[in-house]
């Protein structure tokens, strides 16, 4: 890896039919048999002669190199690397000078293919192309893929994403690397409004317009390749830390009146901002209700630069991004936790920190003495007949690293991985592991604190699983894949657990936490529970950015940077509505009024007018067709959210170390320094609700 941490990428893409030249004496087949004659040949063509960039006219490239550039102005010239399959010139760098030649394989018969691409060298060219790189991408069409012979020599911690049609994964075979296939068809043409010819370069592109925001999604996608198609969706345009919207369990209880997977989300985070606590059931309180509850935060690189200047947003100079920067436990007095979850995953995301962290330990790396739980991250294999893993390897792992909980290998039972049949393997998979788990804990001599995972599709199976468990031996439970489930469900399945839990054994609820269920929760056992949404909620929707410790939130105000180049910027500029250099003035007002009304030096309308005059072309439809009482629709709605916000100026009320330290610029949406900032702040928040409702409850208690 990079000393950025940032994989070495490199694309391969082929040649086109378009050439900027076409002259009517190109070359053909015979000139490349011979490289001498070849030589001839292109001296005749000098006046035609250009990089291979350059020329190349076709859709797919065209819009590759759109996307290839903004890679290069956001993340540096050297940040990604492009070879191309010609078919008369093989593989080659883009910077390569070449002549105006007709020859494709797309209408080469399938022997052809083979003799030609052999005569070329195409196999050892590409198996020694990609040998230094990290993440490779493919763009290649059927007979271009043919050409390659796969498999060639590839190691084992490099990931390849093949942009291909679903007729051509027969030729993509045997490499040691991690392999994802996009499977692209004339229905996915039809999903993104483009044309089969040109979609790959589109895809690529739109995957660019994404990462250039948030360049951590590299590290993320070379550990979890299969997620690459989760960032060209339509609208998911504010991504940091990957999560599959998979939905829930079915449990038996009332359907919600909303339906489908973005309406249990929906309906989840609704009930997180109710000022009003979920009844507690008609039982008896848990019998470990002594054993007290707890907030794990989980941890995805979430720091921040210490001395980022916001006045120019700049990053300061030579910083080591994981050493100079600090995580929200290093800026305030306490942690907003109680102790913090970190995945496998998350270790793995790069061989450098791998190694770091197995060098010092899971405790020195991420500057955190309180309490650590380690898990496999489920959701990294999800869609593996069987985890990658074995228990020893975890074990090891666990203890070698120095985690003080360490969860036993569990399978999802989320969403398609819910049908009969499969859930059953997934289930007893699940327990068989969580045996061998507890056992191997109990012979080898560890010393962290084993949690047994349980995994189920219905209230029942929960509490078979949970039951078992407990005979197993285990005092710690973690109930996984209800991260999306209702409040409602969650305490239909914690009622049929009630009966089985005992004093001494703990329920941990992986990502869950809503502050109105708290008590009901406690009520039936839940010891510990983690979730980042709290942190997430701070640049992902609209309306609820900023958190208080009462139940009102806040819309943060947008303000994108245009020198950035963000998509929104982009397709404004692109569809002819603004300018660059427009937008930039209109970005600098609104941030120049936003402080001084901060100040007390401008009023509200005014700063109102200013704001909205940028905000006004930051929606612009994808097909830059604008609807004027639609706009006029959102643009009345984002009036009343900022007015609310700049009128309340909770920023300003706030006692947390991050308000009182940047001011204002904790209510602008822009950046990771300031929205990660923001996330913090509302993880104090919600902390410090939690932590004033629990010595509540614990009052009544007495």
């Amino acid at each position: 890896m990079k000393k950025n941490n940032q994989p070495r990428i490199l694309v391969i893409t082929s040649c086109t039919g378009e050439k900027v030249f076409k002259p009517d004496e190109q070359l053909g087949v015979k000139d490349f048999e011979n490289r001498t004659q070849l030589a001839i040949e292109e001296k005749k063509l000098a006046q035609y002669i250009c990089s291979a960039s350059e020329m190349y006219t076709g859709m797919q490239h065209l819009r590759l190199m759109e996307g290839i550039g903004l890679f290069r102005k956001s993340l540096g010239e050297k940040s990604i690397d492009v070879n191309i399959l010609s078919a008369g010139y093989g593989l080659i760098a883009e910077d390569r000078a070449i002549a105006p030649y007709e020859v494709t394989f797309n209408n080469m018969k399938g022997h052809e293919v083979d003799t030609w691409s052999k005569l070329l060298g195409i196999r050892e060219d590409f198996e020694k192309a990609v040998r230094d790189y990290d993440l490779v991408f493919l763009l290649l069409g059927e007979n271009y893929l043919r050409s390659l012979n796969l498999p060639v020599i590839t190691r084992s911690d490099q990931t390849f994403i093949f942009l291909a049609s679903q007729s051509s994964r027969k030729w993509i075979k045997g490499l040691d690397a991690k392999t994802y296939i996009l499977g692209l068809s004339n229905a996915d043409a039809k999903k993104y409004s483009y044309g089969l010819v040109g979609l790959k370069g589109f895809l690529f592109k739109k995957f660019a317009e994404v990462v250039v925001q948030q360049p951590e999604l590299l590290s993320k996608l070379y550990v979890k390749p299969e997620e690459f198609a989760l960032l060209l969706e339509p609208k998911q345009e504010n991504i940091d830390q990957l999560e599959l919207t998979l939905g829930v369990p079915s449990v038996a209880v009332k359907s919600s009146k909303k339906k489908g997977k973005s309406a249990i989300a929906e309906g989840a985070e609704e009930e997180e901002e109710s000022s009003e606590f979920l009844p507690i059931p008609d039982l008896p309180p848990a019998p470990n209700l002594h054993l007290g509850m707890k907030y794990f935060i989980p941890e995805w690189d979430d720091h921040v630069d210490p001395t980022y200047n916001f006045l120019t947003d700049t990053l300061t100079p030579d910083r080591d991004p994981h050493e100079d920067e600090v995580y929200a436990h290093e800026i305030y007095p306490t942690p907003n936790y109680d102790a913090i979850l970190v995945s496998k995953v998350v270790v793995e995301a790069s061989k450098k920190k791998r190694q770091k962290i197995e060098e010092i330990g899971i405790h020195e790396f991420i500057r955190f003495q309180g309490e650590v739980m380690g898990d496999c991250g489920a959701f990294g294999y999800i869609k593996e007949d069987v985890p990658p893993y074995n228990t020893i390897e975890i074990l090891d792992y666990y203890e070698k690293l120095g985690f003080n909980y360490g969860v036993s290998i569990d399978h999802l039972i989320v969403g398609p991985f819910a049908e009969v049949g499969v859930r059953e393997m997934r289930y007893e998979l699940t327990l068989k592991n969580a045996q061998e788990f507890i056992e191997q804990h109990r012979l080898g001599g560890y010393t962290f604190t084993p949690i047994g995972a349980a995994q189920g599709w219905s209230s029942e199976t929960y509490a078979e699983a949970v039951k078992q468990l407990i005979d197993m031996g285990y005092d710690y439970i973690a109930l996984g894949g209800l991260a999306r489930a209702t409040s409602k469900e969650i305490i239909e399945i914690l009622k049929a657990i009630h009966p089985h839990l005992q004093s001494h054994v703990r329920i941990h609820l992986f990502g869950v936490a809503r502050i109105s269920a708290i008590p009901v929760l406690r009520h039936l056992g839940v010891t510990s529970f983690d979730s980042a949404s709290p942190l997430r909620r701070a640049w992902l929707g609209s309306g609820a950015n900023y958190h208080t410790l009462g139940t009102k939130m806040y819309s943060a105000v947008r303000i994108p940077p245009v020198s950035r180049h963000g998509v929104r910027i982009k397709r404004v500029i692109e569809a002819g509505v603004s300018d660059s250099e427009t937008l930039q003035k209109l970005e600098q007002n609104s941030l120049q009024l936003l402080r001084e009304f901060d100040k007390g030096l401008r009023g509200l309308e005014e700063t109102l007018n200013v704001l909205l005059e940028y905000d006004a072309l930051l929606e612009l439809p994808r097909d830059g067709l604008v609807d004027p009482a639609l706009q006029a629709k959102r643009l009345d709605k984002h009036r009343e959210m900022y007015a609310d916000l700049l009128t309340d100026k909770p920023w300003q009320h706030c006692d947390c170390v991050i308000c009182k330290e940047v001011g204002v610029e904790v209510i602008i949406f822009r950046g990771n320094d300031r929205n990660r900032r923001r996330g913090f702040h509302n993880t104090f928040a919600f902390y410090k609700r939690f932590q004033e409702l629990l010595a509540s409850l614990q009052g009544k208690d007495s």
